[in-house]
This record gives C-alpha cells, sequence and structure tokens, in this order.
C-alpha cells in the first residue's frame, strides 16, 4: 500500500531525485507544464517533454485503462511512464529502469484542493473515497489545511493506482484472470508501519499477484494543488 512521505524542496529536479533514490534508474524525471493543452504530438501518437534544455520524444499508446505506455524500436516497455493534467497545469513523470531494478511502476497525479472543501460536493466526496483510519490520517498531519490533506490522499490513491499499469500489462501477457480493483480500493499508512492493508484485501490481493511489494509516495505544493508521485516496487 502506499506509503505516505513528504518531499520538502520545491524543486522538481529534487523531487526526482527524492523520488528514485532508492531505485536504479538510467534517467528518470518529473515535468510540469503550465498553460499546455497537451504534451506536443501527443494526440498523434508521441509525447515531447523537456528534458535538461533540449526535448525528448516518446511513442506513446494507451492500454485497455487507459494508461500511456512507450515502447522501443524492439517493442520493448522499457520506459515507465505516467500523466496527469489539472487547472491548467500538465504532469509527467517518467523513468527507464537499469536492468535489473526493483522500479516496475510510476504514478503521478494532480489533485485540487478545491475538490475537498467544505461544501456539500467536497463532504460527499471525502466521505466515498477514504476510510475512517485515512480521516484519522489526514486530520493528524494536515489539521491546519484540511482540503490540501484530503487531495494529497486522493492524489496518492490515484498515483498509487496508475503505478499498477505496468506490472497488469506485465501480469495479462501470461494470466487470464482478470485483476479487478480501483483508486478506492487503496488504503494509505502511515511510512513507519511496514505494510498497509488495502480495504476488503482487493488492492493488496491483486498488488502480492503483480508481485508489487510496495509503493511509496512522494508529495508537494504545486500552484496551490497536490503533485503527488508515486513509484512501485517489486522488493
Amino acid at each position: 500500500m502506499p506509503e505516505l512521505r513528504h518531499i520538502t524542496s520545491s524543486a522538481l529536479d529534487e523531487r526526482s531525485r527524492e523520488a528514485f533514490k532508492s531505485a536504479e534508474v538510467e534517467r528518470a524525471a518529473i515535468v510540469v507544464l503550465q498553460g499546455a493543452r497537451s504534451w506536443g504530438a501527443h494526440e498523434r501518437g508521441a509525447i515531447t517533454l523537456p528534458d535538461d534544455g533540449g526535448t525528448l520524444v516518446f511513442p506513446v499508446s494507451y492500454d485497455a485503462r487507459e494508461a500511456p505506455y512507450t515502447v522501443d524500436e524492439q517493442g520493448l516497455e522499457r520506459t515507465l511512464i505516467s500523466l496527469s493534467d489539472e487547472e491548467g497545469y500538465l504532469a509527467c513523470v517518467w523513468a527507464r529502469p537499469c536492468q535489473g531494478s526493483s522500479l516496475v511502476g510510476v504514478g503521478i497525479d494532480l489533485a485540487s484542493p478545491r475538490d475537498f472543501d467544505t461544501s456539500e460536493r467536497g463532504r460527499r466526496l471525502t466521505e466515498l473515497m477514504f476510510t475512517d483510519a485515512e480521516h484519522d490520517l489526514v486530520n493528524a498531519t494536515f489539521s491546519s489545511n484540511l482540503p490540501y490533506g484530503y487531495a494529497v490522499a486522493f492524489g496518492a490513491k490515484e498515483a498509487a493506482f496508475k503505478a499498477t499499469a505496468a506490472p497488469l500489462r506485465t501480469w495479462y501477457r501470461s494470466h487470464t484472470e482478470e485483476l479487478s480493483y480501483d483508486l478506492r480500493h487503496f488504503s494509505l499508512v502511515d511510512p513507519h508501519r511496514a505494510r498497509g492493508e488495502a480495504r476488503d484485501g482487493t488492492a493488496q490481493a491483486a498488488l502480492d499477484k503483480m508481485g508489487i511489494a510496495r509503493i511509496a509516495v512522494q508529495y508537494a505544493e504545486v500552484a496551490g494543488m497536490a503533485l503527488v508521485v508515486a513509484t512501485a516496487f517489486n522488493t
């Protein structure tokens, strides 16, 4: 289950180092764009990302769950990628694991605190999305800004769900059994606990079958929103 950890730096390169410090990767980056409507030639089957003053172009496709993925000229999925957008911002995390790396999936989400305010809609959403234990965790961690705390919590579930996309595609290459779970099945845990529990065990059972041992979550504030990055590992 996703572990909640705070990123203290406001720089994206610092966030990237924190997110991937325990993973063996050739390259990795977190990119946030303001005011862009799409990622370059995204609608034509490619995605263009800024990288160290230049640009990188990835061919991009979508699986049955609408998760983006890239393949190289040999048809291999060497680069993990995840996308999000919210209130005029686009966010992307991508990583190219080294051979034998324990990193198996990445996910990213931008979540707005305005969706979790004190309005009737905000209250209904928090009641639908979170367990009593998660309410306690948010209240204890973000007592001075509960809407932002719930945005972080929602983004953590969403990013963790997205981080299972690549392992799920690998699973279906050799299995016919369907793994059914959604982001509500992911429960947040205090990072000091070794292992969390999924609501009703649904997500945890799926993670066990896919070989995902843990999901770590990093979060930071970007333009008043919660930027959340999840990294899934097989050890």
